[in-house]
């Protein structure tokens, strides 16, 4: 079979305000007749607020799990043009589906590309005010999704790592249980809550850009309070012991 000719192109997006998007990013979506996303409808419309015509585009649906069918799909439309992905909550392949598809092509010799873009860890390290050059090593941090539904043992072993910051990204229904599940684990660790990072407008996001650091018994209080059907994301990072 003919190896494709065309590139893949990994393309990032805003986090919550469309004017984060880069200029490369809008003219590579701007070109491409096909991109690979995880919801199409969603992809249009976030288009259309960015005023992309998307008339003559097509979008794949991308499924989380390896697709033969898909995969074919890909491969046909790459041995004529370049195909895109775009990711709508930041860059592609962190917290959305598609990482399978990149290893998929890579071994078939197809060149993907990635586009710097917005990434809401690199937000939150930011925000944590912490210094992650320093000398004479360097901070260490690890990073950890709490699912709720799943196995949780990587998650304690994650929380459990006292001597260097731990970020949580979390799902802001499982908040509460989320916390509860580190309790007996952070001890007297503070902790950073992260609500709604860059997004817009206000008056839609009211806790947008909202950061605040309390203890884990302080936080299980100020939970019951939180109005939670106003919040779109929300994400914690654990202080060091070392503090």
């Amino acid at each position: 079979m003919k190896r494709p000719g065309h590139a893949f192109i990994l393309i990032p997006w805003h986090i919550g305000h469309w004017q984060d998007m880069t200029l490369r990013a809008v003219a590579t979506t701007r070109r491409l007749r096909c991109l690979v996303t995880e919801d199409a409808g969603d992809a249009r419309r976030q288009f259309a607020e960015l005023r992309l015509d998307c008339s003559a585009k097509e979008f794949l649906e991308v499924p989380s799990r390896p697709r033969p069918a898909f995969l074919r799909r890909v491969l046909d439309r790459l041995r004529v043009e370049d195909v895109g992905m775009v990711s709508l909550g930041g860059v592609p392949c962190f917290m959305d589906p598609g990482g399978w598809l990149v290893r998929e092509l890579r071994e078939r010799g197809v060149p993907v590309r990635a586009l710097a873009g917005a990434s809401s860890l690199a937000a939150v390290l930011s925000l944590s005010g912490f210094d992650w050059i320093e000398t004479p090593r360097g901070r260490a941090f690890s990073f950890v999704f709490f699912d709720e539904h799943g196995d949780q043992g990587a998650f304690q072993a994650a929380v459990g790592r006292a001597g260097e910051p731990v970020v949580v990204f979390i799902r802001k229904h499982a908040f509460a249980l989320c916390l509860r599940g580190m309790r007996g684990l952070v001890g007297s660790r503070r902790i950073t809550a992260f609500f709604d990072l860059t997004k817009n407008p206000r008056e839609q996001y009211p806790y947008a850009d909202w950061v605040r650091t309390m203890g884990c018994a302080a936080w299980l209080r100020r939970a019951a309070r939180i109005r939670w059907r106003e919040v779109a994301d929300v994400s914690l990072l654990i202080h060091p012991d070392e503090e």
